[in-house]
């Protein structure tokens, strides 16, 4: 079974979204035998020591199904411990998928480091399997090498393209197209984490583009609705981006992202009520107020601003310091400073409880 079918069947787990040697290095005291504790780059789990009780594996395939059944029972230090003894037979056969569900491990694990060395690790084994590459970009955008995610990813999605039949591809000409071809077999999470670098780089219309192409796949897609409702809301298109997010928390009542961008979009459209009920979805009444004095401040709203942070202060069953700071900020700007707009662009200083990260992909 290819590791795409593994994934789009979900048989198991898996949902998303440097020169190396395959195998274990000579520092490594990897064994068949399992009662000799190991010491591998690639675990990070509790001591190995009677780990399992199971007699050792036969071969590399009957490993990995251990390690999936393990997964399957909550247990990802055991399926660890397993997709790694995969690696000590000397048939490397098997090798990239288990690679692969450790780096998926990883990744949920928010081990972004070993989950990218796993990756590159059955991508070179397997250099033309879509979702190798596609993880590697994931998780490359992870840890903010944009750059380097971006290659990865226009990689995978040209695989894509390819199987489909478009093998005259061309990214700098077709990516942001509607001609972009997209079926259930697709990486999903490559579009769109596309998506999201062309909304880091202020290019949200390019970025919708390709989030619309996704939803094709996929209309109730968690992430790819929630990060298309935020590059509206970049965008400056509230009616776009209150309609997304509405529909988005509709679908997804738990997703905090969702509510907070709904919150930011009834801000944006001064509609400040309504902000406080979508904020206090996912957050302390208290803390809401502040937010929506925050965000009202910085659009050079200020009575509404002193009104909202006073009702913070009012509110908070303790003594609300960042609301006493952000009062005392709008009371001045108020009388010395002219009105400011927030910008459509995400700002570290713009930031405060609900602004997510762009890059943040994992709800």
């Amino acid at each position: 079974m290819s590791a795409i079918n593994f994934l789009n069947k979900k048989l198991v787990f898996f949902s998303i979204v440097s020169s190396l040697i395959v195998g274990c290095s000579s520092t490594d005291a990897v064994s068949t035998n399992n009662n000799v504790e190991f010491n591998h780059e690639l675990y990070d789990g509790k001591s190995t020591l009677g780990l399992t009780g199971d007699f050792p594996p036969e071969n590399a395939k009957e490993a990995i199904l251990r390690g999936d059944k393990a997964y399957l029972a909550n247990d990802s230090d055991l399926a660890l411990y397993e997709y790694i003894r995969a690696l000590s037979f000397p048939t490397q056969k098997h090798a990239d998928q288990a690679f692969y569900k450790i780096g998926y491990i990883h990744q949920q694990r928010q081990n972004y480091k070993l989950a990218k060395l796993a990756y590159s690790r059955a991508a070179m084994i397997n250099k033309d399997n879509v979702q190798y590459a596609s993880s590697i970009g994931i998780v490359e955008l992870k840890l903010g090498e944009q750059d380097n995610a971006k290659k990865q990813l226009l990689r995978a999605v040209k695989m894509d393209q390819k199987r489909q039949g478009k093998k005259d591809w061309d990214p700098n000409r077709d990516l942001f197209s509607q001609r972009l071809l997209i079926d259930d077999n697709s990486p999903l999470y490559a579009y769109v984490g596309l998506g999201i670098i062309a909304d880091l780089d202020a290019k949200h219309k390019s970025a919708q583009q390709i989030y619309l192409t996704a939803l094709r796949q996929n209309s109730r897609s968690e992430k790819t609705l929630t990060n298309l409702g935020y590059s509206y809301y970049l965008d400056g298109n509230l009616k776009q981006a209150e309609i997304i997010n509405r529909r988005t928390t509709t679908l997804y009542p738990n997703n905090k992202r969702a509510w907070s961008n709904l919150g930011l979009t009834y801000i944006k459209s001064k509609r400040y009520e309504d902000a406080v009920d979508a904020l206090s979805r996912v957050m302390p009444r208290e803390k809401a107020l502040n937010d929506v004095g925050y965000f009202a401040m910085l659009e050079g709203d200020y009575e509404s601003s002193i009104d909202y942070l006073e009702r913070a202060i009012n509110t908070s069953p303790i003594f609300y310091a960042k609301a006493q700071e952000n009062l005392k900020r709008a009371e001045k700007l108020q009388i010395t400073a002219p009105a400011v707009k927030l910008s459509k662009y995400r700002d570290n200083k713009q930031t405060q409880t609900t602004v997510y990260s762009i890059t943040n992909t994992t709800h």
